[in-house]
């Protein structure tokens, strides 16, 4: 990392770090008028903030996956990070039931953004990039314990190459739908690249 990489870190952190403190302050104080419990609303603003924090991270670590995968942690983080803007703008207009309700919104929307980080999927490839490495017999490729490693193309034990006719009498054959001219769809082509166990390479 260069040193005006450093730098930049430094300043965004510290931009964070105050930025994170004034909202927690305003956070715990909305909580504290709607329910006076001083021990717990040390957590309260951990719970909002924390979870902006999380969403966004997730949709980091899926960036590799396609906008399908990344919109949802988005929506979320979007979701949360509206309450905090209304909660530190606007205090006196959120209504104690709101603030009672968002840790319990919290829970099942946790566990369900946990389960879509972990959720099998296939990364999406460069355009006009067909990179298959599955067996005919169809089975998955199996992951390792860690959620999202750096992804990697996967071996093949050998390259086809083939023209714009033979893929498309192949595709008719299979039941796909496709023109006589124009561009073969990438789905028909990674198809056909999967059933001939191998990387597809088009002159």
């Amino acid at each position: 990392m260069q040193n005006t990489d450093r730098a930049a870190a430094a300043v965004v952190a510290g931009i964070a770090a105050g930025a994170f403190t004034l909202s927690y302050e305003a956070l715990r104080g909305i909580y504290l008028g709607s329910t006076q419990n001083h021990d717990l609303s040390v957590i309260y603003p951990l719970i909002v903030e924390g979870f902006v924090t999380v969403a966004v991270w997730v949709a980091y670590r899926l960036r590799d996956y396609g906008w399908k995968a990344t919109a949802y942690p988005w929506i979320l983080a979007a979701l949360f990070f509206a309450y905090s803007l209304w909660a530190n703008s606007r205090p006196e207009t959120v209504p104690p039931y709101v603030i009672r309700g968002v840790p319990s919104l919290a829970v099942p929307l946790a566990v369900h953004l946990f389960t879509h980080l972990v959720k099998r999927r296939e990364p999406v490839a460069a355009p006009g990039a067909v990179v298959l490495g599955a067996s005919d017999d169809g089975d998955d490729e199996a992951f390792p314990d860690e959620p999202w490693p750096e992804w990697e193309p996967p071996t093949v034990s050998h390259t086809v190459v083939d023209s714009g006719p033979m893929i498309r009498a192949w595709a008719r054959r299979n039941g796909y739908d496709v023109k006589d001219t124009g561009r073969i769809p990438e789905g028909i082509l990674q198809a056909y690249a999967k059933a001939h166990g191998g990387q597809l390479v088009t002159p």
